[in-house]
């Protein structure tokens, strides 16, 4: 027969289930305070401790927006301005620097020899050979293109032309050259 401490119930002969007995004599686990990086618990406790220093210790706050202010403010006046652009550098080199004043430049394709720089040409219409512009300035030649100066009112007749038949560039003489 088995002995019963008139104090201390014996867990099989308890009146209570065992699983209620083994409820009460477990301890509720804490969360460990320890830093592991292996568990994402420990990260969020860790995310709000800080939260609750920066919350209770509002200076802290103040100095790191300050401080980033600061490092925000000397990056900034590290940096070298801008150059300023002078007359020099504000008319890029090549055929824009030639275009007289009140023209563009259209480029034209060619099938034949290139024209030469500074030769002036009349622009003929295929479609009805009119004469679209007479006496315009070449301010580009390569293969393949040549760049013509177009007073701007006959930018558009010479677009227009361009495209809907082709045009023909027709070479002028010079006004210095000598007649035979």
């Amino acid at each position: 027969m088995q002995r019963m401490h008139p104090t201390r119930p014996s867990n099989s002969h308890s009146c209570e289930p065992s699983h209620l007995t083994s409820q009460r004599t477990q301890r509720p686990q804490r969360p460990s305070t320890k830093l592991s990086s292996t568990s994402a618990f420990d990260g969020r406790v860790t995310v709000a401790r800080v939260q609750a220093l920066l919350y209770r210790h509002r200076w802290i706050r103040w100095a790191a927006a300050g401080t980033a202010a600061l490092i925000v403010v000397i990056s900034l006046r590290s940096d070298p301005p801008e150059p300023v652009p002078t007359s020099t550098t504000a008319v890029p080199a090549g055929p824009a620097a030639m275009l007289p004043a009140g023209t563009r430049g259209v480029p034209i394709p060619l099938t034949g020899k290139p024209f030469a720089v500074h030769n002036r040409v009349d622009v003929h219409a295929v479609a009805d050979g009119a004469a679209v512009v007479r006496g315009a300035l070449i301010v580009e030649s390569g293969d393949g293109e040549t760049v013509v100066a177009i007073p701007e009112a006959q930018v558009d007749a010479t677009v227009d032309a361009l495209f809907t038949g082709g045009v023909t560039l027709v070479l002028v003489p010079s006004t210095n050259a000598s007649s035979n």
